[in-house]
């Protein structure tokens, strides 16, 4: 079997490199940002070799930080071997990899976020002009690339059973999002569980919520939620497509490399969320509106399978 490797830049592109591995027929090896626990052990059970490059920029982070992560990235990514196919989840810890394989010969495919509609992911951009093709979510990313390839949504293969426990789950992935779990306690829920990401978790446990930074089985309180709120990040996909539960899509003005306002709107009537502006930008009654009568989410068929099938034709 010739080899792949998959870029895992962490957060959401880690969790796509996870589905892709989930219907791969044999373990994978990866790339993952150097120092990565979450994405290590997101990925371990599905790997057999995991290397470890430095991430030039994190998104909230400086451009100055990025000349000496940079360089340590491309010596990190040129001393890689070479793969006969590539696959990059984006971000830009994805770029460096990515040119060192495709000068080495190999077959690079780059994957466009789920909330691309309207504007490309910068890096994905970049990737795009020495990838074979870019696997696409949603019908109407088609335009964004000349070699885009509609899959459907990539997502994993579902883990639960969905279940209504009585909860909300407010989710903001690995930055975490303090204006919205803000927000969402001052409508007095006591119902709640906040995972936080980088913020710390103890500012709301400390008021009786059950709040956690990360939890690498976040599927299951998923699977469990009466109602899902999120940014505009892969969860919302998986709350709505891979669970079918009524989804709130809180915009994050402050990630001001992700996705534009008009990208995540659109994503949301997409899926079938409910949209609202940055928490700054409305009062109490927006989403307390909706939690008293929350809808289903639009159905949609997973594209995992198919983005595998085409990764497999050029392995054989």
């Amino acid at each position: 079997m010739k080899r792949l490797l998959v870029i895992a830049s962490g957060g959401g592109h880690t969790g796509f490199a996870r589905a892709v591995a989930e219907y791969m027929p044999f373990k994978v090896d990866f790339v993952i940002p150097e120092g990565d626990l979450n994405s290590r052990n997101l990925l371990s059970p599905y790997a057999e070799k995991i290397y470890e490059v430095s991430k030039p920029r994190e998104p909230t982070g400086s451009n100055l930080s990025t000349i000496p992560k940079a360089s340590r990235a491309i010596s990190q990514s040129f001393s890689l071997p070479k793969y006969d196919i590539t696959l990059a989840t984006g971000s830009n810890h994805s770029l460096f990899p990515s040119f060192a394989q495709w000068t080495k010969g190999s077959t690079i495919f780059t994957l466009e976020s789920q909330d691309r509609i309207v504007t490309k992911g910068k890096a994905v951009s970049i990737l795009s002009h020495f990838s074979k093709g870019v696997f696409l979510h949603w019908e109407e990313q088609r335009s964004l690339y000349r070699n885009g390839i509609v899959v459907g949504p990539v997502l994993q293969k579902r883990k639960y059973d969905p279940k209504n426990e009585g909860y909300v789950l407010v989710t903001a992935g690995t930055e975490g999002f303090r204006s919205l779990f803000d927000k969402v306690l001052e409508i007095g829920l006591n119902n709640v569980v906040i995972q936080t990401g980088k913020v710390d978790p103890q500012i709301y446990v400390r008021k009786g919520v059950k709040a956690f930074s990360f939890d690498p089985d976040i599927e299951r309180l998923i699977a469990g939620a009466n109602v899902v709120i999120t940014h505009q990040g892969k969860t919302a996909m998986e709350s709505a497509v891979l669970y079918g539960k009524p989804t709130v899509i809180v915009f994050n003005k402050d990630l001001t490399r992700a996705a534009t306002y008009e990208d995540v709107r659109r994503y949301s009537t997409i899926i079938g969320a409910y949209f609202l502006d940055d928490p700054s930008t409305w009062g109490n009654e927006e989403l307390a509106k909706f939690l008293e009568n929350p809808y289903k989410p639009k159905s949609h068929q997973p594209g995992t399978e198919k983005l595998v099938k085409v990764i497999m034709n050029y392995l054989e």
